[in-house]
């Protein structure tokens, strides 16, 4: 099925539509950033999520309350839906275009089938580390400790399939490109031989 998807398209068409909603994406991050800055919260959005430690996350849920911009993190988890969305969709593209790059019988084709269907999961837990995220802030000082751990095991799931996504559409633009050059130059080579 992800094969016919996958093909009913121009290389071209999956290039361009990938570079444009990474562009999307891109700009969902800078507006979802610039809420977070707003909420005035007190550590990164990368530490916060990834602090498998309940009173830590109670005492910074408590100085957003003393600085009355708790309102405003609330919003940046329901923003951050609209930016999942957006990233779902860039990965997904990016990745088919990487994949429809690369040689049919090379081996990094199989790599990018894979990558195809793991790079979108990075929102799938990021939607599931904010869900738990909302309970949380339902009892922002008394939530059950225990909620972190999901908490911040999705929120590591997601930075880690980010990460990998990232490095995939590098080393894979790398391969197609280095196949394509080895393909125009090997024709020459043999016809000289």
């Amino acid at each position: 099925m992800i094969t016919s998807l996958l093909s009913r398209f121009p290389l071209w068409v999956w290039w361009i539509s990938a570079i444009a909603l990474v562009a999307v994406s891109q700009f969902a991050q800078h507006e979802l950033d610039a809420l977070y800055k707003l909420s005035q919260f007190p550590v990164s959005f990368f530490e916060g999520q990834t602090s498998f430690d309940a009173a830590k996350v109670k005492s910074w849920y408590a100085i957003l309350a003393e600085r009355g911009t708790f309102g405003t993190y609330v919003w940046v988890q329901v923003f951050d839906y609209g930016y999942m969305l957006t990233v779902f969709a860039a990965f997904f593209t990016l990745m088919a275009a990487v994949y429809r790059s690369l040689p049919a019988k090379s081996w990094a084709r199989g790599v990018a089938k894979a990558m195809i269907v793991i790079a979108p999961m990075a929102p799938l837990f990021d939607a599931l580390e904010n869900l738990v995220s909302l309970v949380m802030l339902a009892d922002p000082l008394s939530f059950a400790d225990w909620l972190v751990y999901p908490y911040s095991t999705f929120a590591c799931l997601k930075f880690a399939i980010y990460g990998l996504t990232y490095l995939w559409a590098i080393a894979g633009v790398v391969i197609a490109l280095v196949s394509a050059i080895i393909a125009v130059f090997r024709p020459r080579a043999q016809h000289v031989a």
